[in-house]
C-alpha cells in the first residue's frame, strides 16, 4: 500500500478533505505531528471523549475510542460511515475512495 502521504494526495484529487480525531492531548498532537514530518489536515483532540461517544466509537472495555472514518459531503450529510475502519486494510481504503469518486 502506498504512504499515509499519497493517500491523502489522492483524497485531495477526489474532493475529500481529511480532519482526525484523537482522544489524545493537544500537546500530544504538537509532538505527534512533527514526528511525522507534518500532518498537512488539521487534528483535533477529543480529551474529554465526548465526540468519540456521539459518534459512537467509543470502547469502554478498551477505555479509547475505536478507529473509524466517517464521509461527509459539502451539505453535511452523512453518505458513509465505517466504525471499525483497520488502516491495513487496503479494501477499507478503497471503499471510501470509491465513494469519493462517484460523488
Amino acid at each position: 500500500m502506498s504512504s499515509w502521504k499519497e493517500e491523502y494526495k489522492r483524497v485531495q484529487q477526489a474532493g475529500g478533505e481529511i480532519l482526525c480525531a484523537s482522544a489524545d492531548s493537544v500537546h500530544s498532537h504538537r509532538v505527534f505531528a512533527p514526528a511525522l514530518g507534518g500532518v498537512p489536515f488539521p487534528l483535533v483532540s477529543d480529551w474529554n471523549r465526548t465526540l468519540a461517544a456521539d459518534y459512537g466509537v467509543w470502547d469502554e472495555d478498551a477505555g479509547r475510542p475505536r478507529r473509524a472514518v466517517f464521509v461527509v459531503d459539502a451539505e453535511g450529510i452523512l453518505r458513509y460511515e465505517n466504525l471499525r475502519f483497520n488502516a491495513r486494510e487496503k479494501a477499507d481504503y478503497d471503499a471510501v475512495m470509491d465513494l469519493l469518486s462517484s460523488v
